[in-house]
């Protein structure tokens, strides 16, 4: 929705100030308004929260506690045992090579839609919204689906290689760019249909206590994933390297990234008698 918005925004000129300036003041507001209204409204506790009952305050407290109880149990793991285990570097580095891909074509698309298309910034920024209008969709698609099925690990390295595959089909030359978008919006139905099957991935690959400890060190390596690929491509760019050998270059970072959370081992299912002791368990609780 921002991309249309941003390009009508890019015509006008009040109080004397360009469009592109209005465009950053309009879109940064509700960030600044919203996230004053967070420190307002939101509370640290559920036994805080006015807007909740009595008996759904009690309720939410008793979960907090019984997880609590639980890690307690299971024992903690330090930072240094985490990274220890191999599925915590597969899904940091995994992730942190498809982030590299990712961050860079979401910050150079309208750019590299621009060029490949010779067509004015308003129709990049339309392009762009039509890019992201088919990530919209896959993330609906990609969630019911991995939820139905249970699978994750799959569904996440299917989207990292077809976003992969899909990208290099982008760049096969003498293409119309019609043809060219329509590789981009297939693209866009593969980029956006990893990220939710993959974050169920720490919590069911590991245990509690690792997973708490893991989740921060793989999250910081997903954004710092970010900076290395936008620099990338600006480098590349600034070195005249073509449109076609950067989107191949996202290409191989998602490859890289499926390759390597294909590498991720899944722990076996609980055995029938142990699942059935932890019904027994909750049902008791309940």
């Amino acid at each position: 929705m921002g991309a249309p918005v941003s390009a009508m925004l890019l015509d006008v000129n009040w109080l004397g100030l360009a469009g592109w300036k209005w465009m950053f003041i309009l879109e940064g507001l509700p960030a600044v308004v919203l996230g004053s209204l967070t420190l307002l409204w939101l509370t640290d506790r559920p036994r805080q929260a006015k807007w909740l009952t009595p008996e759904e305050r009690a309720h939410l407290e008793e979960l907090l506690a019984a997880e609590a109880r639980a890690k307690e149990a299971a024992g903690g793991t330090s930072v240094w045992q985490a990274l220890r285990l191999p599925n915590v570097w597969l899904l940091a580095l995994g992730i942190f090579a498809t982030n590299t891909g990712g961050y860079a074509l979401a910050f150079w698309l309208p750019t590299t839609v621009k060029n490949l298309s010779a067509d004015s910034d308003h129709a990049a920024l339309f392009y762009s919204g039509l890019f992201y209008s088919c990530g919209v969709l896959s993330v609906l698609v990609s969630g019911q689906s991995s939820d139905h099925s249970g699978e994750r690990k799959w569904h996440c390295v299917s989207g990292q290689v077809a976003t992969a595959l899909f990208l290099a089909g982008s760049t096969i030359p003498g293409q119309p760019f019609p043809l060219v978008m329509t590789w981009l919006c297939f693209t866009a139905l593969g980029a956006y249909f990893w990220p939710c099957p993959f974050w169920a991935l720490p919590t069911l690959t590991l245990t509690a206590s690792a997973a708490a400890v893991s989740i921060g060190f793989i999250n910081m390596l997903a954004n710092l994933a970010g900076y290395l690929g936008n620099h990338t491509i600006g480098w590349l760019k600034n070195h005249a390297v073509g449109e076609s050998a950067c989107l191949l270059f996202l290409a191989s970072c998602y490859l890289l990234g499926g390759v390597l959370v294909s590498f991720v081992k899944i722990p076996e299912p609980a055995p029938a008698a142990e699942v059935s002791g932890a019904v027994r368990l909750e049902g008791s609780k309940t």
